[in-house]
């Protein structure tokens, strides 16, 4: 773990804990580089705000009229979405990472079906009512930022953002040099295992998502930049300020909608690539801690109340990171992870730094926390081990295997899944790829499953924690008495995924 303090403007601690590469102990320092994953969003939305001020984009332009291949959508989403709509995740559209990729780094759409692939994908709540987390809102700003400027995404962050504040290690690209932190998973005894990293250069379409590497003290001032300039634009009710490269903050931090239906916009909602919690509030809402500890998860800042507090996490495969920004007193905190971890060590450890920073004399039981957080992923598999185990039949499936092999695909957007007769069992392999595989087991006649292990998932497959019953679920279905189609319900906020064999017509069901 890598740590940052600024306050009042300065940096005034950094501290590192731990190895950034296990084999040779080679412990982490201020220059190493880390994957910041979703800490992207808040430098994706700055560089939007940076072509807004040079009028090439506007805030409150439907998208299609950037990207015409996004009008074949004909929804709310397709005729009337816009950029503040993309950047504070209020389109509704469905998550559904699951067409980026699921195991072992590889990714499985290439950059030219993305645009393509986002028409297509569903709603899950109403457009511009709820919050959703979509990695695809920014697919799409990505590719639009691409499509205005001619330049790849990690050029226009190079030169409205990591250049003028001085970034010098901070890039979009795959870093070079050693000192780069490698990615692990902790098992289920507490070690650690090394696992394959996913390429996230600009030339994947991923990069404004989730893409940018950076270090802890880049990132410290980065935070600096973005607190100093939001001030001094709120201060002045202007958009851009001399001498700084960050331009409409007070639009990019401004309260945008809500996070859930039980909270106020005033108390906390996602702005544009962070969230805004006003104080005394649950700091944990984008952590893995949330889903662990549900609600036990702790309220910071009992006698720090009103305060205005920006934070987000970044978490993939490999980094779970933390960052908290304070406009009032010019503080940040930050704290860099390379493991997928039993509990988001990130995210407490950055909680306890804030408190200090401010001087809050409330003590929540961290510890105790952390400890409840870790026996609840553990038992999450568990349990999860045991619905299979308990509801599962064990009827085989009615047809002969080699009925269900065969390639299951959906046209428009190129993605199959192929599944494969070996031996007794079925094996169903993602996008022709042999290292995104699933081997299928008897759960109900036509239904097969893949089993449930998370030191498999996590740490030899670098899988993301998803332990749910209908993942691992994949129903055939008859049609005229022969197999036709299959399903796969791999996002639970959606109808189930089906793939048609090939050879016939359909569509793609999200």
């Amino acid at each position: 773990m890598s740590a940052g303090v600024l306050h009042h403007g300065q940096m005034i601690h950094t501290k590192h804990f731990g190895y950034r590469q296990i084999s040779s102990q080679t412990p982490p320092d201020n220059d190493t580089i880390y994957r910041i994953a979703s800490l992207t969003k808040l430098m994706t939305m700055c560089a939007v705000g940076c072509l807004v001020g040079e009028e090439v984009l506007q805030w409150d332009t439907p998208i299609c009229q950037y990207l015409p291949e996004f009008s074949r959508r004909l929804d709310d989403v397709g005729t009337r979405s816009t950029l503040r709509d993309l950047g504070s995740n209020r389109t509704g559209i469905a998550s559904a990472d699951f067409f980026w990729t699921h195991k072992n780094g590889q990714l499985l759409t290439p950059k030219d079906q993305l645009v393509p692939l986002s028409t297509v994908i569903s709603v899950s709540r109403k457009f511009r009512q709820s919050f959703v987390y979509s990695p695809w809102n920014y697919v799409l700003i990505q590719a639009i930022i691409e499509k205005v400027t001619k330049k790849s995404f990690g050029t226009v962050l190079q030169e409205k953002i990591f250049d003028p504040l001085g970034l010098q290690r901070t890039t979009c690209e795959e870093p070079d040099g050693s000192n780069i932190s490698s990615a692990y998973a902790v098992a289920d005894d507490g070690s650690a295992e090394s696992i394959k990293m996913t390429p996230l250069s600009p030339d994947t379409g991923l990069t404004a998502v989730m893409g940018v590497k950076s270090t802890i003290i880049d990132m410290l001032i980065f935070y600096s930049a973005v607190l100093l300039a939001y001030k001094d634009q709120m201060q002045l009710n202007v958009d851009s300020i001399v001498g700084s490269p960050l331009h409409h903050l007070r639009t990019i931090l401004a309260p945008h909608i809500s996070v859930n239906k039980n909270t106020s916009l005033e108390s906390q909602a996602y702005c544009l690539g962070t969230y805004r919690t006003a104080l005394p509030g649950h700091l944990s809402r984008a952590s893995l801690n949330a889903s662990l500890l549900r609600t036990t998860a702790p309220t910071f800042g009992s006698d720090l109340y009103g305060m205005e507090i920006f934070h987000h996490t970044g978490n993939i495969s490999g980094n779970f990171h933390s960052m908290f920004l304070v406009p009032e007193t010019q503080s940040a905190v930050i704290c860099l992870t390379n493991a997928t971890p039993l509990m988001d060590a990130s995210d407490f450890c950055a909680q306890i730094l804030l408190g200090v920073v401010l001087g809050s004399a409330s003590k929540l039981p961290y510890v105790q926390l952390a400890g409840d957080a870790r026996e609840r992923q553990l038992n999450w598999y568990a349990r999860l081990s045991s619905e299979i185990a308990s509801r599962k039949s064990n009827l085989p499936p009615r047809e002969p295997l080699s009925s269900y092999a065969g390639t299951y695909s959906n046209a428009p957007t190129k993605f199959s899944l192929q599944i494969v007769q070996e031996g007794p069992h079925l094996n169903l392999i993602v996008q022709g790829h042999s290292n995104t595989s699933y081997i299928l087991k008897p759960y109900d006649q036509d239904t097969l499953y893949w089993e449930a292990n998370r030191n498999r998932e996590l740490c030899q497959e670098g899988m993301f924690p998803r332990p749910h019953l209908q993942v691992h679920l994949i129903r055939f279905w008859k049609e005229g008495g022969t197999i036709k189609s299959l399903s796969w319900h791999h996002d639970p906020n959606t109808d189930p995924f089906v793939f048609k064999k090939e050879h016939q017509s359909g569509h793609l069901k999200l």
